[in-house]
């Protein structure tokens, strides 16, 4: 019995000086878009520490919709020249404008579909215009209408939702082939739609422009669950993203501010990002985590456990070698002749 609790307790002692750590198991930096300074600014998802501008120049001069792609790189909507222009994911530093062709005046919102192509929305536009997702060569005009798209996003069914300011709606169309499927919202009153993403609850969040608020709608059917989210000095609400805390932040382009809500309740948690360095914010996200790194007590912890280990092993050899010998008469390290 004793002999045989010697390899659980150094097993045990390996798993428990695993890697650990007393630092926070998950960072993510929140990702602002800042059309009045030409900016992207980067905020501690944490602290809400502001962290400084993390893009910016190359022709950057209004940017809007964020959107990481599969390389892992962030691509920033430019509202005026237009089109999108793309930045190490990391560094924040400029990789190059990645739009090519097409009609990209006025570029807002913008996503990857389940194709890893690039579709994007032009306030200037009536329709979603899609881009090769590795080259950024222009493709097709994705689809027809909406008039004044403002953001897109594609549902768990595989097809897109649009808002659409003129109409007040948003617009489900086919992912596939960018056919008008429906209007999905039904009643609820919104007014200036802008910003729109689904929750981790499958429900659809769109915020409207005009009364300050977020509005929830069923993800399935459409139909209106009521507001939200408001209040906590929300003014013009446009993008707003689920963050990996599960709250919902909320850019308030008229505030100048981040405004964050319980994702459950939708009760006003804090204003989470404010001040000067924020001027007409349009559009949120959430820069990739990073694991927090091990301290070096753990790493020796985890040394001092695998050589636990190792030495065991050694012993139990050595022991199998004496026992064969006492057994045969003959060292089994050296066969005889």
């Amino acid at each position: 019995m004793m002999r045989s609790s010697i390899p659980l307790a150094m097993t045990g002692m390996a798993l428990l000086c695993l890697p650990c750590t007393d630092t926070e198991s998950v960072r993510a930096d929140v990702l602002v878009s800042n059309s009045g300074n030409g900016a992207v600014e980067r905020y501690d998802q944490t602290t809400k520490a502001f962290l400084g501008t993390f893009a910016s120049g190359s022709g950057l001069t209004q940017p809007t919709g964020l959107s990481y792609g599969s390389d892992g790189n962030l691509y920033v909507g430019n509202f005026f020249p237009g089109g999108v222009e793309r930045f190490a994911g990391m560094s924040g530093g400029h990789v190059d404008h990645f739009t090519k062709g097409g009609n990209t005046s006025g570029t807002l919102g913008l996503t990857f579909g389940p194709d890893r192509d690039l579709y994007l929305v032009g306030d200037l536009d009536a329709a979603v215009s899609r881009y090769d997702g590795k080259t950024g060569q222009f493709k097709q005009i994705f689809t027809s209408g909406p008039t004044a798209p403002f953001d897109l996003t594609f549902g768990r069914d595989g097809n897109l939702y649009v808002t659409g300011q003129v109409g007040n709606s948003v617009l489900r169309f086919n992912g596939v082939t960018g056919t008008l499927i429906d209007t999905f919202t039904k009643g609820g009153g919104l007014s200036g739609p802008t910003g729109l993403t689904f929750g981790p609850d499958g429900n659809l969040y769109v915020s409207s422009l005009t009364t300050n608020d977020v509005r929830r709608y069923d993800g399935t059917t459409g139909a209106f669950l009521g507001i939200f989210a408001s209040g906590g000095g929300l003014v013009n609400p446009e993008g707003l993203e689920f963050g990996p805390d599960g709250d919902l932040y909320v850019v308030g382009s008229g505030s100048d501010s981040v405004v964050r809500y319980d994702g459950r309740t939708g009760a006003f948690i804090d204003v989470f990002a404010s001040g000067p360095q924020l001027n007409a914010p349009a559009f949120i996200t959430f820069a990739p985590q990073a694991p927090a790194v091990p301290e070096p007590r753990s790493w020796m912890l985890l040394g001092v456990g695998l050589v636990g280990l190792a030495f065991y092993g050694g012993v139990k050899a050595i022991n199998a070698r004496f026992a064969a010998w006492a057994v045969t008469g003959a060292d089994p390290a050296f066969p005889p002749v």
